[in-house]
């Protein structure tokens, strides 16, 4: 190959590298964004984080409207089984806002107004409102909530039953291993009985309102196993009462409820329930019995349900029977409750 021959296919190779070398460029820059869309991105999505901080700030607002129609058998709890229709208008409102990214504020109220047809004893009204409410979740497995409930209840015709009350409380919710999870709380409240005296331990009433307090605790663990959420709950209180006759509302109560729940379809689920519940009576005299006091045991069996006709409204029916079995037989009784419930979430 003589010198001529060479320089051209030197050249021909330095035509070809050439030619390649500004097609690698060229397609790279179509696949690869330049460092301008790169800035562009990243302040998008700054931008797109700063917005969801932003919603996650702002006060949110929801409602729950509901009427409720139902059926009792008993509404007077007595030994003598006089049914009633009632009618039960409630409302229930949150509101909510992060303080910090760790730390949420809600205000609750809620309101209802239950109406029997012919037994007006029973007919009330009530509001409770949770001005502060504070949630804190420092990580996954822990939630801390905290705060206290203002009550105030009206029975229209029954003014000694009208009552006052104010309840602080704090709980904590602990996620466990798999779906396991156990919660523990702790309640505390104070009832002034507006338009009812305390009562000497000679049975006359006496200048001071009657006053109710009330220590309880409560302890939950739930799983979930095949799509349905298993919990088991205990519970017990303590109340006093300022109402020296017989010390007669002073008791110690123990109650254990087991509850499952599950979707049964796309928009209906179901559940069911099952308590017991034991309440002590400190120094309440039995009829004939002057050495023992009184005990009540009841037990409950619910069944409910849910269907979701579409994201603002539903209907849920339910079933419950309810039995008390004491040792002063004039305070047994047997009730049944069958209800059904329209509610709207706004």
């Amino acid at each position: 190959m003589n010198a001529s021959s060479r320089g051209r296919g030197w050249l021909a190779a330095w035509l070809a590298a050439g030619l390649l070398g500004s097609q690698v460029p060229a397609f790279a820059q179509e696949t690869a964004p330049s460092t301008a869309e790169v800035v562009v991105a990243i302040k998008r999505r700054a931008q797109q984080i700063l917005e969801e901080r932003r919603r996650a700030k702002r006060l949110r607002v929801s409602w729950d409207i509901s009427q409720l129609v139902g059926y009792e058998s008993n509404p007077a709890n007595g030994p003598d089984h006089i049914g009633d229709t009632y009618f039960e208008q409630s409302v229930y409102g949150t509101f909510s806002k992060k303080l910090a990214p760790t730390i949420t504020w809600q205000g609750i109220y809620s309101g209802s107004y239950d109406n029997y047809v012919e037994y007006g004893d029973g007919d009330y009204m009530s509001h409770t409102l949770t001005p502060v409410k504070l949630l804190w979740q420092p990580g996954r497995m822990w939630r801390v909530d905290t705060g206290a409930d203002f009550n105030i209840t009206y029975y229209p015709r029954s003014k000694g039953s009208n009552y006052r009350d104010l309840k602080p409380f704090v709980g904590v919710r602990q996620n466990l291993w798999g779906t396991w999870f156990q919660t523990a709380r702790y309640e505390w409240f104070i009832r002034d009985y507006i338009s009812k005296q305390a009562r000497d331990g000679n049975s006359a009433e006496t200048l001071s309102n009657r006053v109710d307090t009330r220590h309880r605790l409560r302890y939950e663990l739930g799983t979930t196993w095949q799509e349905a959420l298993l919990k088991v709950k205990q519970e017990w209180y303590s109340h006093d009462s300022n109402d020296a006759r017989n010390d007669f509302y002073d008791a110690q109560d123990y109650k254990v409820t087991a509850s499952v729940n599950r979707n049964l379809t796309e928009k209906f689920s179901a559940n069911a329930s099952y308590s017991f519940e034991r309440k002590n009576y400190e120094h309440r005299p039995v009829t004939g019995i002057t050495a023992e006091a009184r005990y009540d045991d009841t037990q409950t069996w619910t069944v409910a349900g849910t269907y979701d006709f579409n994201n603002t409204w539903s209907f849920a029916p339910s079933f419950s029977y309810k039995f008390l079995d004491s040792n002063e037989p004039t305070g047994e009784y047997v009730d049944t409750t069958i209800t059904g419930t329209l509610s709207a979430r706004f």
